[in-house]
């Protein structure tokens, strides 16, 4: 019974926690941008995202495994961009490259509606 407890947090851990040393080009109250890699044949362990917009700078196949075991393939070109809602997955390179793709996920708060919010720190 306390397994399962632990399986559950471990299922729903951030990815920067599963992937020490992840790039964070930006992050604040709003949101989070951050560079996603995975090298050829490399799994990116179970991590959860909140809503958020993925930019593809390399073509790409990966599987994505959900929590529930349920599993997809994902095949995109580079240049796509595209959103996503929350979720919780692990993704494997099943591709002939690395994965490289930057990442905007989208802070849950309402001040972060305010355009002033927004603003790099520069």
């Amino acid at each position: 019974m306390v397994l399962a407890g632990l399986a559950t947090l471990v299922v729903a851990q951030d990815r920067a926690t599963v992937v020490p040393g992840m790039k964070v080009l930006l992050e604040h109250e709003c949101v989070r941008v951050q560079y996603h890699d995975a090298a050829v044949g490399e799994t990116i362990p179970m991590h959860s995202h909140p809503n958020y917009i993925v930019y593809t700078l390399e073509p790409f196949k990966a599987r994505i495994r959900l929590k529930d075991g349920t599993q997809r393939i994902s095949e995109r070109q580079g240049g796509e961009a595209y959103r996503n809602e929350p979720i919780t997955h692990s993704v494997e390179n099943l591709g002939t490259t690395p994965i490289h793709n930057l990442i905007v996920e989208l802070k849950p708060r309402a001040s972060c509606d305010e355009p002033t919010r927004l603003r790099s720190g520069r």
